[in-house]
């Protein structure tokens, strides 16, 4: 489908701002479910209606919306699903009525009517336990099974979202965290112990016994040592501080499902903004933009977005290289033939505002995707996308490679670019693998091997050679998140993925099928760059040998030591699915160690989407993450941990700017050359926004450990010539921009603002 753009009649105009106003009347709670919580009131300014370009794409998107079929999606939509299995019920008798009310009772969970659902599956397993030994085990289990995940979901909503304090659902459960609100916890182990009784075997009910347990205050004295979780798991990474979880304080944990942030300086004046999306059809895109002393100001609708909505990932970068970062909403996955939701491009005008320019930049598209990623793949210094779509038998669509013209639009060259292979894509990566300056794509396939494209475009015409055949680089074959980094400091870009669930390992089996010690499929595999061409598999020796549901990720310096640390999310749907993010440290490049639990990162909500960034210009990094899930009743507060390892070690904090090169510097290459106590050594950054399920800033935030000055720092910049420029002898701890062909260092007099945190009313 092709669209015009056509600036709209008054009439039109008119009509286009009723529908806007009316989709945004629900703004405040954002889906009908989300769960209020309390939270700081920060500053709101007032609205600025949306120009032509960005109302006609609001009413685009409504309209694709509603065409969405709920009985062709597992995902969302669940209060259509719900009144779907009720209307059959209505007319079916027998099996067929017991199958429907299983599923009404499903969707009531989904849509979090937890009472409703909670007097359906009671009376279905009084029903079924009276029948003695006529009773079909089976579908009693899965009775139990879901019984015990309503109990679960209801004392997560009394504590964790209408009781909200800064160490809900981080686990093991603080004394402060114990649930107060405490009958669905009760009745939740009471099922579960049921549950086991008839299958001891159930790893997923052991799991959530555990847990369950945990926010009663009981664990570990009352859980049966045939399904106790060993204390001592959760005591690894000791010796780390605790990062506070400080969103509330500030204003920006807000309530949202599944979706994507970008954290990053929207507006030039030097200090960190957070934009963060929830998938919902009508959840408001928010803008939170840094007030410079130590809080946010929420200019979701000052922005000129009031109605621009969803998207379960954002990406950003100044793709018109007009020195203003802009930023992509990606929609329509998960939903296959229904995911034609156009995703959205939203130009930063400069002035505080936002318009989607989708249609008039040629980036107007129906497919579903969630994955994409920026880079100027021909180096003509205009940044080009790669849109990676899901397909399937049913849907066979291609990804779309869009090249920058230069002139604000962009044209699709799949077809010529040697990128033919179809799947249903999951997660996407861009780096130089070779260091020959030209950005190669790593692509994560869900279900099938994985793919590696080497970019060929240095012969003068934009093409791609897939080669992970050669380089093994196929698995995990059940995959999702993926990015390109330099774990080693080796001056070689490696590729990491990560596993997820799947129908037979859902993220409590795997939770505990890796307390037996088994290496897992469906871990993450780190493939390292040998530099040769080759590449060798290296999780397990490295200490990454834990399967689990990854999504929302990134990566960034937490301790400032020079080697990059990483947070993986666990994204998966599924309500049951309450395992812990986990925070892995960066030892010197040749291991990693898990630091979930002592540093207060293993939140068991969902974690769809990371970003990294100095958000207190304190020299270290901090951390935003949104954490809702897929379904309508599952929205959750997003995160922001706050760094509290302030100075231990030092750091620089370089923006570049390119001229000939794209104006963001992406793919541009940093190397610091230092004396770290008495050894000296190199560290390699890559400018970019790290996994692609997360929004790291791109200012280059680089930890030196115990240096006291940067020998030298060389920038190579991403164009045709690999041009680089050096300085020796840069002061640490300091804020600097380099602008590329001048050859001077200018530091940014940028003061830190310590968090103004409040105390909740």
């Amino acid at each position: 489908m092709k669209l015009q753009l056509r600036l709209s009649s008054s009439l039109v105009l008119f009509s286009l701002i009723l529908i806007l106003i009316s989709s945004c009347q629900g703004v405040e709670n954002q889906t009908a479910n989300h769960a209020a919580i309390s939270e700081k009131k920060i500053t709101r300014e007032p609205a600025i209606l949306p120009d032509d370009a960005t109302l006609i794409m609001i009413d685009t998107i409504r309209k694709a919306h509603a065409k969405v079929n709920h009985e062709n999606i597992n995902y969302y939509l669940n209060e259509k699903r719900a009144d779907f299995f009720l209307r059959m019920m209505e007319v079916q008798t027998g099996p067929e009525r017991i199958n429907s009310m299983f599923g009404y009772g499903q969707e009531l969970i989904n849509i979090g009517e937890l009472e409703k659902a909670i007097t359906i599956f009671e009376n279905m397993r009084e029903q079924l336990s009276s029948l003695g030994e006529e009773k079909d085990l089976e579908v009693l289990k899965a009775t139990l099974k879901v019984l015990s995940i309503a109990y679960f979901r209801k004392t997560e909503v009394e504590n964790c979202l209408q009781n909200h304090t800064d160490e809900s659902c981080i686990i093991p459960i603080s004394k402060k965290a114990v649930h107060s609100y405490n009958e669905g916890s009760i009745k939740c182990v009471a099922v579960l112990e049921e549950l086991l009784k008839l299958d001891p075997s159930d790893k997923e009910a052991q799991y959530l016994l555990n847990i369950a347990h945990m926010t009663l205050g009981s664990y570990p004295r009352s859980v049966s040592k045939d399904f106790r979780i060993p204390k001592k798991f959760f005591e690894a990474g000791d010796d780390f501080p605790r990062f506070e979880e400080v969103a509330m304080h500030l204003g920006v944990a807000g309530s949202s499902l599944a979706g994507g942030t970008c954290v990053e300086d929207f507006n030039n004046d030097g200090y960190l903004d957070i934009i963060a999306s929830s998938w919902g059809f009508t959840d408001q895109i928010k803008y939170y933009e840094n007030d410079q002393n130590g809080g946010y100001i929420d200019r979701s609708l000052s922005s000129g977005m009031q109605g621009v909505s969803g998207g379960l990932n954002l990406r950003h970068a100044d793709y018109n290289n007009d020195g203003y970062v802009d930023f992509l909403i990606l929609r329509g996955a998960w939903f296959f033939g229904e995911g034609k939701i156009p995703n959205s491009l939203m130009r930063n005008n400069g002035d505080g505002t936002f318009t989607d320019v989708s249609i008039e930049s040629g980036l107007y598209s129906e497919y579903p995707t969630q994955s994409a990623e920026w880079a100027d793949f021909n180096l003509d210094g205009h940044l080009d996308l790669f849109i990676a779509n899901e397909a399937n038998e049913n849907f066979p669509v291609f990804s779309e490679l869009m090249i920058n013209q230069g002139d604000g639009t962009f044209k699709n060259e799949i077809q010529s670019s040697g990128i033919s292979t179809r799947g249903f894509f999951k997660g996407v990566s861009c780096g130089d693998l070779n260091n020959d300056n030209y950005p190669d794509l790593y692509i994560s396939n869900l279900g099938a091997q994985n793919v590696l494209f080497m970019n060929t475009s240095a012969s003068g015409q934009i093409g791609f050679k897939r080669i992970e055949g050669q380089t093994g680089t196929t698995n995990p074959i059940i995959s999702f998140p993926t990015w390109m980094f330099d774990y080693n400091n080796d001056g070689h870009n490696d590729i990491f993925v990560s596993g997820y669930s799947d129908l037979e390992h859902s993220g409590p089996q795997l939770f505990m099928e890796n307390l037996e010690g088994a290496l897992h499929t469906n871990r993450p595999y780190l493939y390292r760059n040998n530099g040769n061409g080759s590449f060798t598999e290296v999780s397990a020796e490295l200490g990454l040998n834990q399967a689990m549901s990854g999504m929302g990720s990134n990566f960034g310096d937490l301790d400032n030591d020079g080697f990059l640390d990483f947070y993986l999310g666990t994204g998966e749907a599924d309500l049951k699915s309450v395992v812990p993010n986990r925070m892995y440290l960066n030892k010197g490049g040749k291991s990693f160690e898990d630091v979930s639990f002592s540093g207060g990162f293993s939140h068991i909500q969902k974690g769809s989407a990371v970003g990294f960034g100095d958000l207190d210009n304190d020299g270290d990094q901090d951390i935003y993450a949104v954490m809702g899930g897929f379904f309508e009743g599952d929205a959750f507060q997003n995160i922001l941990y706050e760094n509290p390892l302030g100075s231990e070690n030092n750091w620089v904090n370089i923006s570049l700017e390119g001229t000939s090169s794209n104006r963001s510097a992406i793919g541009a290459r940093i190397l610091l050359y230092v004396i770290d106590g008495t050894e000296e050594r190199k560290i390699y950054h890559t400018v970019n926004t790290g996994s692609s399920f997360g929004g790291n800033s791109l200012a280059a935030e680089i930890g030196v450990g115990k240096a006291k000055i940067i020998t030298q720092l060389t920038v190579f910049w991403p164009n045709k010539e690999r041009t680089k420029l050096s300085f020796n002898n840069v002061a640490i701890n300091k804020f600097y921009k380099i602008k590329e062909g001048v050859n001077s260092i200018e530091e940014r007099m940028i003061e830190a603002r310590p968090f103004a945190k409040t105390e909740l009313e």
